[in-house]
């Protein structure tokens, strides 16, 4: 069973194109990475159509695992596999987010999708779900991922407001 979850909010940016590009740029997706304290994001697929952009990273947790998880995950840190892909007439990004663990098990798929709605205000809506195939504790864990989410959230809401405005030259 997968644990739904919903995210809005209002960006203040000039279109939904500034927003949407945003999140395949490598210093916005650097900026991000630093506070969430990731390492180490290599594209390992990069094709932008016409129709569709699709982006593949490896991304790497700086911080080490607890100690009873280690043993789980090579050299102690958790890695994750995000897969975008940018509808361009739609406004919207599918998704995809698969940590390195427990033979991709546990997943996350999401869309963003963002709509103006006003002079320099595009809502972005971001929905989707989590997923745990593991018996006995996949609603707990499921749960613990949502909670890391509503606390991470605002920060990286307010991270990429804050690149947008520094950067109002991007389209």
């Amino acid at each position: 069973m997968a644990t739904e979850f919903s995210f809005e909010n209002v960006f203040r940016a000039p279109s939904t194109l500034s927003i949407l590009s945003a999140y395949f740029d490598p210093a916005h997706l650097a900026t991000q990475d630093k506070q969430a304290d990731l390492v180490d994001r290599v594209v390992v697929e990069d094709v932008d159509g016409p129709v569709t952009r699709k982006t593949t990273w490896t991304v790497r947790a700086q911080k080490p695992l607890p100690l009873f998880v280690r043993p789980f995950v090579t050299g102690g840190r958790l890695s994750y596999r995000e897969a975008m892909i940018w509808r361009k007439a739609d406004d919207a990004i599918d998704l995809t987010v698969t940590p390195e663990i427990l033979g991709g098990r546990v997943q996350v798929a999401a869309t963003y999708t963002l709509t103006k709605i006003g002079e320099g205000q595009i809502l972005r809506r971001y929905a989707g779900t989590i997923t745990v195939n593991i018996s006995l504790i996949s609603g707990k864990a499921e749960r613990g991922i949502l909670a890391e989410f509503e606390q991470a959230m605002p920060i990286m809401t307010k991270c990429t407001q804050d690149w947008l405005t520094a950067n109002p030259a991007r389209p």
